[in-house]
C-alpha cells in the first residue's frame, strides 16, 4: 500500500463533548493503543509522510498524546519530520497542553458562532465551551509562537446567523492564520442529524460569502470545505486502526492498516487521489503565511 502524503489519524473515537454534527468516529468505538499508534506512527514517517493530522473524538483524552506528537515529529527514514497537526476542541488543561504544543507545526480548534446560544446548542456537553477555547487560542498566540492556528466553523441550520461573526470575538493579536468554513458532513453523527442540521448549497454558499467579507475585513485568510470536494480527499485511519477513505457514497473502510501495508502492491487505495489529497491539506496548514 503507497501511503498518500498526507494523512488523518483518529486513534480515539471518545470525546468530552456530543456535538451534533461530527464526522469522527464513534464515541464508543475502542481507543487505540499506544503500541498500535507509535507504529502507525513510525510506518507513517517511514512512508515519508509529509502531514498528519491527529484528531479523533477528542485527542487530548489520549494519555500518551505527547509521545505521539513527540515521535512524528522526529526525523524518519525518509527524510525530515512531517507537519504535526492537532485538531482538538480546546478543552484539555493547560498542563496537558503545555506537553503537547511543542511538537506541534499547527494546532486546529472550533469556533461556530459569535451567539452564545448557538454555539452551545452546536458544541455540547462541557460548559463554558466557547471561552476556554478562545483563552487557549490566547495561551497559544502569547507562549507558543511557533505553532500556528486553524480555526474552524462547521455551518449548519442552526448557525447561519452567528458563524460569519466569530472573528469578532477574538483580538487582533489573536487572530488565526487560516480560518476554515465547513460544510457540515453528513457522516457518522452528522449523517443522524442532517435532517435537522443541513443546509443545501445555495444556503452555505451565502454564508460564505458573508465570512469572506468578514475575512477580508479581518486580514486572515479563509478557506472554504465544500462536501462535493471530500472524495478523494482523505486518507484515515481509525482507533482500531482501519483505513477509511471517502468517495461519492461517502466514508469506506478498506481494511486494517497493518494489513493493507503488508501488501505487495503500491497503488493508492482507490479512490485517495494525491493532488486532491495534498491540496487539501496544503490549503490548509500551508507552510507559509497565506495569502488573504
Amino acid at each position: 500500500m503507497l501511503i498518500p502524503a498526507f494523512v488523518d489519524m483518529r486513534p480515539i473515537g471518545r470525546c468530552n463533548l456530543d456535538c451534533p454534527f461530527c464526522f469522527g468516529p464513534r464515541h464508543e468505538v475502542p481507543t487505540m493503543s499506544r503500541g498500535d499508534a507509535l507504529k502507525v506512527a513510525a510506518a507513517l514517517k517511514d512512508a515519508g509522510v509529509r502531514g498528519v493530522v491527529i484528531s479523533g473524538g477528542e485527542p487530548t483524552l489520549l494519555p500518551y498524546l505527547d509521545e505521539l506528537a513527540a515521535v512524528l515529529r522526529e526525523p524518519g527514514e525518509s527524510g525530515g519530520p512531517p507537519k504535526v497537526v492537532l485538531s482538538t476542541n480546546g478543552l484539555a488543561p493547560l498542563r496537558t497542553m503545555e506537553r503537547v504544543l511543542p511538537h506541534l507545526s499547527w494546532i486546529a480548534l472550533p469556533l461556530e458562532s459569535a451567539d452564545a446560544d448557538e454555539h452551545r446548542a452546536l458544541r455540547t456537553g462541557v460548559a463554558p465551551h466557547r471561552e476556554r477555547m478562545l483563552a487557549l487560542l490566547g495561551e497559544v498566540r502569547r507562549n507558543h509562537t511557533h505553532v500556528k492556528v486553524k480555526l474552524g466553523t462547521v455551518v449548519t441550520r442552526l448557525n447561519v446567523k452567528g458563524a460569519p461573526e466569530v472573528l469578532s470575538l477574538i483580538d487582533d493579536n489573536c487572530l488565526p492564520d487560516v480560518w476554515k468554513v465547513y460544510q457540515m458532513s453528513e457522516t457518522n453523527y452528522g449523517a443522524d442529524n442532517r435532517g435537522w442540521l443541513s443546509i443545501g448549497d445555495e444556503e452555505f454558499e451565502d454564508v460564505v460569502h458573508r465570512c469572506a467579507d468578514a475575512a477580508r475585513e479581518r486580514g486572515v485568510a479563509l478557506r472554504v470545505y465544500r462536501n462535493r470536494t471530500r472524495t478523494g480527499s482523505y486518507f484515515f485511519i481509525d482507533p482500531d486502526c482501519e483505513v477509511v477513505v471517502v468517495d461519492e457514497g461517502g466514508e469506506r473502510r478498506i481494511g486494517n492498516f497493518f494489513d493493507r501495508l503488508a501488501e505487495s502492491f503500491a497503488d493508492l487505495p482507490a479512490p485517495v487521489e494525491g493532488a486532491r489529497n495534498a491540496e487539501n491539506f496544503t490549503g490548509t496548514y500551508p507552510d507559509e503565511s497565506p495569502d488573504t
